[in-house]
């Protein structure tokens, strides 16, 4: 039995999964399988896999029906026959050492989930970002993710036996939470908690997804998951912090991709009472004052800057990256 099973959903990725693949084959840990899970692509990612499990024996691949990232997830760890979980996307890439100094920890620990940093970054930059948690017990770490700690499952492993001791798996039919959800759902129970130093996750930030599409159903998806996480949390001293934390993130998606969708007025008419709660928002100064701008009615214009300020900002990145 390998000591981890990594699994790598795959959907369209031909021409970005390379590089997370060969990245992982390239971990001074060697002792695990890697399982690519392609989830009903209609590019070559499947051809791509065949190539990679001729390639290393350590390799399983699964071709199935599109089901979304839950399902293709949950196909893994049925799949999988590690002591421990872990995941990776396939437009992301890892650092060689981070398994071995996770698997370390972990059999040391004895940890059910092992923490790590990462880094988040785009082609002209990159942020390392600390995910040390205050305290290592599963009622501090839940609190904390609704605040500091990322609910991302690809910097945390995970002892496979959690998820079928507990009858968790991640949540079908949403997007933009499943792994947030998953998290908090393991973190309700007293499970033992270790933390690793190590940023070797390289989180690839698109700057595209600030013009994802967006619609009424987006808005009622948003809701929904907020509801998902108020029934999950029902009676935990959590939920009013989760579910605060889950109404910031159904206004800050409508505020960054609902620009084809919403009108000023009508912007306002659904998110005017976020005005007093822009300044707790994780945004810059300037971000925050364009949101309270469109709480007040002027939303178009207030997006139009943002975007704009952006613009500004990329070329600035782009100048200093060629200068350098």
């Amino acid at each position: 039995m390998p000591a981890i099973s990594i699994i790598v959903p795959i959907y369209n990725m031909e021409h970005l999964m390379r590089r997370c693949i060969d990245s992982l084959l390239a971990q001074t840990f060697t002792d695990y399988e890697l399982l690519l899970i392609d989830d009903g692509s209609k590019d070559g990612s499947w051809g791509i896999c065949h190539e990679y499990a001729r390639k290393d024996a350590r390799i399983s691949i699964y071709h199935k029906e599109n089901g979304g990232l839950s399902d293709a997830r949950n196909y893994g760890l049925s799949k999988a026959i590690g002591k421990y979980t872990i995941f990776a996307d396939p437009d992301d890439w890892v650092s060689p050492d981070g398994l071995d100094r996770l698997y370390v920890t972990a059999e040391r620990e004895q940890a059910d989930m092992t923490i790590c940093d990462l880094y988040r970054e785009d082609e002209y930059s990159r942020h390392y970002v600390c995910q040390r948690p205050q305290s290592l017990k599963a009622e501090d770490v839940l609190k904390e993710l609704f605040s500091t700690i990322q609910g991302f499952a690809w910097n945390k492993l995970i002892r496979r036996d959690v998820y079928t001791r507990f009858g968790i798996s991640y949540p079908k039919g949403i997007y933009g939470c499943e792994d947030q959800y998953t998290m908090a759902a393991i973190l309700l129970h007293d499970i033992k908690i270790a933390y690793e130093p190590v940023a070797f996750y390289h989180y690839m930030y698109n700057s595209a997804s600030l013009t994802r599409h967006y619609d009424e159903r987006t808005y009622e998806m948003d809701m929904h998951v907020l509801e998902m996480f108020r029934t999950l949390l029902e009676g935990n001293v959590v939920q009013p912090l989760a579910v605060r934390s889950k109404e910031d993130a159904v206004f800050a998606r409508a505020f960054w991709n609902g620009r084809d969708y919403y009108s000023s007025v009508a912007f306002k008419q659904r998110f005017a009472s976020f005005r007093d709660r822009v300044s707790s928002l994780n945004e810059m100064t300037v971000v925050k004052v364009c949101m309270t701008a469109a709480c007040r009615g002027w939303y178009q214009p207030a997006i139009r800057m943002v975007f704009f300020l952006f613009r500004v900002k990329r070329l600035i990145k782009c100048v200093k990256s060629n200068i350098s």
